[in-house]
């Protein structure tokens, strides 16, 4: 369904741009790379180049001329790659160039096209449809994260606190919980365990949302900080053993929830 989302609307902003781009011969120093929208470069992708390099199957670096700058929309790694057998030396790459091109649009244009090579992963998907705004159920993903005091880490992530880098999770807990749902969720996490990495697993969010789908309508926010919030998460981590990692995640949520007062939360999750 995401992906599906992601194809068409990125599709859906290129088809109100149409400009075949033109062939010119560009030096190495004009072009730009490392836009937010795109993967950084990795350097064992550049040395996988280097050693299969075949210039017969050289293709043109796409690039779209915007604002007086050749930013680089697909063929980072491939200059990269041309610049080290260079040794380093400014060099001539053959380019494709678009012009006319807005931000969104180059954004698009960089997940359509990358996503044929097999490198681009989802949370690298996700940045690039974030950049275009063309998806509004991942902006408002987004948008809620930030209002609760969270930032969402889809690359070069620190480990600070506050910090969600899971993408598939975060996703899940959205579609699962609905927009209010959600940071209904972030704000019990935010609450209880003040944005520790360890509160912020994939698993542990998996779990939250299952234990707060299953219980929404029997806790309050405030009783459950309360006999939480002595809970250290990796402690959570280290006890489940048994069933499907959100099944059991809730489960000990759960635990720990009944552990801390009189009202019993009954056990209702489904293996």
């Amino acid at each position: 369904m995401l992906k599906n989302n992601i194809e068409h609307n990125g599709q859906g902003i290129l088809d109100r741009f149409s400009n075949p781009g033109k062939i010119q011969l560009i030096y190495s120093k004009h072009l730009h790379s490392g836009l937010p929208y795109q993967r950084p470069v990795r350097q064992a992708h550049v040395n996988r180049l280097i050693r299969k390099w075949d210039p017969k199957y050289l293709t043109p670096i796409e690039v779209s001329y915007r604002d007086g700058k050749y930013n680089i929309v697909n063929g980072q790694h491939r200059l990269a790659a041309m610049r080290r057998m260079n040794g380093g030396e400014d060099l001539v790459a053959r380019c494709l160039v678009y012009t006319g091109m807005t931000y969104e649009q180059e954004a698009a244009m960089y997940y359509l096209l990358d996503k044929t090579s097999g490198h681009l992963k989802l949370a690298n998907a996700i940045k690039a449809l974030l950049e275009s705004g063309t998806d509004p159920e991942i902006i408002d993903i987004r948008q809620r994260i930030e209002r609760e005091g969270f930032t969402w880490a889809l690359d070069k992530p620190t480990g600070v606190a506050y910090e969600i880098k899971p993408v598939r999770a975060v996703i899940g807990a959205y579609q699962k919980l609905g927009g209010p749902g959600f940071s209904r969720m972030l704000g019990l996490m935010a609450g209880t365990w003040h944005g520790t990495q360890t509160s912020l697993k994939s698993d542990m969010i998996s779990g939250m949302t299952l234990f707060l789908k299953t219980h929404e309508n029997e806790l309050t926010d405030h009783e459950f900080i309360r006999r939480l919030s002595e809970t250290d998460p990796a402690e959570i981590a280290q006890l489940t053993h048994v069933d499907r990692p959100a099944v059991r995640y809730a489960r000990l949520i759960r635990k720990k929830y009944n552990e801390q007062g009189a009202k019993m939360l009954p056990d209702r999750f489904k293996k």
